[in-house]
């Protein structure tokens, strides 16, 4: 299929560029809409928060155009994606100037209808309609969604997230092949906070953190609250009283729990037992495909005793090196796990 011709205007000078420079493919994305994007995209859109952190990790960096502000990991890592604009405030109107090869969205974050009526192809990443009711469906869709990522980008990208889903399934597996095992009744209590600023923001019934936590051998006390981004009332979380209080690396850490007084009482800031999960890449706790790191943090946060014999800083360092291609150090890992920038 021939490339679409389009003219753009740099001041007085006319240019007609190719608007796909190669063939096309049909892909199905994650509202199970068929969409023909080009085999090999070079300029992408990023509306859906996680969706460059996905791009990046394949080896596509390079065809990010627009994305927010990633982490200081990612430009470390990936220094190729310096070079992408902010999407703050950028129309469909000019998308189209830039001769975007499709936008990357999720319903409910991104309104799809002003790029389609803008003539541009739209990609849905995230449907949170079709959230995962339990942890087998968890598993298959977030396996799913890295491998629309691999087909988006191509052969390479493809073997990189079937790469990807291969190390999932098999640490998913070794991990329940413990927690599994352990009665409900045994299991710690865990809230989740932090996200949007607030020690009340947090992801309700069947979204990542519920599943997460699942795996890891714990009771997710949020699963009570509906959606993927909820908020907890304060009453709930007293009433709740967790054992374990998980904060959302996005979360500022100068705003401790211990500090406040409508929180200060509560088990798990008596016990110490509050934690600020990893910023690397992306934030862990956010539908990161670091988030399979997560799980066997949170396992050994949940129950050291059983899991006293990983090696966490081997398992980060492993992962980045044979999953992504990326060689971090021990100090590199273990300043992620405290949720601090490199050095």
């Amino acid at each position: 299929m021939l490339g679409i011709l389009s003219t753009v205007l740099f001041g007085t000078v006319s240019h007609t560029v190719p608007l796909y420079a190669d063939e096309n493919k049909v892909i199905t994305d994650m509202c199970d809409k068929k969409v023909e994007v080009p085999v090999n995209p070079k300029r992408i859109a990023c509306m859906h928060c996680v969706s460059p952190e996905k791009i990046m990790t394949l080896g596509g960096g390079d065809s990010i155009s627009l994305m927010a502000e990633q982490s200081p990991w990612a430009y470390r890592l990936y220094p190729e994606i310096k070079k992408a604009q902010s999407n703050k405030g950028v129309t469909p109107e000019q998308m189209r100037e830039m001769n975007i090869d499709f936008v990357l969205y999720s319903p409910g974050m991104t309104k799809e209808e002003p790029y389609i009526a803008a003539g541009l192809k739209t990609v849905c990443a995230f449907s949170p309609d079709k959230g995962p009711r339990n942890l087998d469906e968890f598993q298959e869709n977030f396996k799913r969604e890295i491998s629309l990522f691999g087909d988006l980008l191509g052969p390479d990208a493809k073997a990189r997230a079937d790469k990807y889903n291969a190390y999932f399934d098999r640490q998913v597996k070794r991990i329940l092949s413990i927690t599994s095992k352990i009665d409900k009744n045994k299991r710690p209590s865990v809230y989740y906070g932090g996200l949007h600023s607030s020690l009340l923001g947090s992801q309700g019934k069947g979204s990542v953190m519920h599943w997460n936590t699942e795996v890891s051998g714990g009771n997710y006390l949020p699963q009570a609250l509906d959606g993927n981004h909820a908020t907890a009332t304060l009453q709930q979380v007293l009433s709740w009283n967790p054992d374990i209080i998980l904060l959302s690396g996005y979360y500022d850490s100068s705003d401790d729990p211990g500090n406040n007084p409508e929180w200060a009482e509560l088990k798990a800031v008596k016990s110490g037992r509050v934690y600020r999960l990893p910023r690397g890449i992306y934030t862990w706790d956010h539908a990161s495909g670091e988030g399979v790191l997560l799980m066997i943090h949170m396992a050994g946060i949940f129950h050291p005793d059983l899991f006293k014999e990983w090696d966490m800083i081997k398992e980060m360092k492993t992962f980045y090196s044979e999953v992504y291609g990326k060689t971090i150090t021990d100090q590199d890992a273990e300043r992620i796990l405290k949720c601090l920038p490199p050095l």
